[in-house]
């Protein structure tokens, strides 16, 4: 019975390290190669940068998050949005980051600064045609206008 008991013991150790081999020479490498080559990369026209933007795709970014912002409001809210954003981020593959000020009112309150920040990604790739169809656009996130 003792000489089954360490037989057991001995699989269990043996079993264990080859687990750990495998995921050590087999596993990481494969993981490791899969993650720096190619396949994860996404090539297009848009770079991303860490300077602010204006140009078009910024501002028909912003005039779209305009549009959902709008919409997400309350009826008894009053907004008015700037022509121009604040800052305008392109995070490269057409995704960007814009952020804002509107001036919102309530029903018999008086107008109030409130900053916003979207995150919205066109859906068309480099055929910068149909920039300005807000179905085009896909919003990714959008903070509330606080009471």
């Amino acid at each position: 019975m003792k000489k089954m008991s360490k037989l057991k013991l001995l699989a269990l150790f043996a079993s264990v390290v080859v687990l750990v081999l495998f995921q050590r020479e087999v596993v990481l490498p494969f993981a490791k190669n899969t993650a720096s080559s190619d396949l994860f990369l996404i090539e297009s026209n848009d770079q991303a940068s860490m300077m602010t933007q204006s140009n078009d795709m910024t501002q028909f970014a912003f005039e779209h998050c305009n549009t959902h912002l709008k919409a997400d409001l309350d009826s008894t809210i009053k907004v008015t949005l700037p022509e121009k954003p604040l800052n305008a981020w392109s995070l490269g593959n057409y995704e960007y980051v814009v952020s804002s000020e509107a001036d919102v009112s309530h029903e018999g309150s008086e107008a109030k600064k409130h900053k916003y920040v979207c995150r919205i990604s066109y859906k068309n790739g480099d055929d910068t045609s149909g920039a300005a169809k807000f179905e085009n656009w896909s919003l990714d996130g959008l903070s509330k206008v606080d009471n």
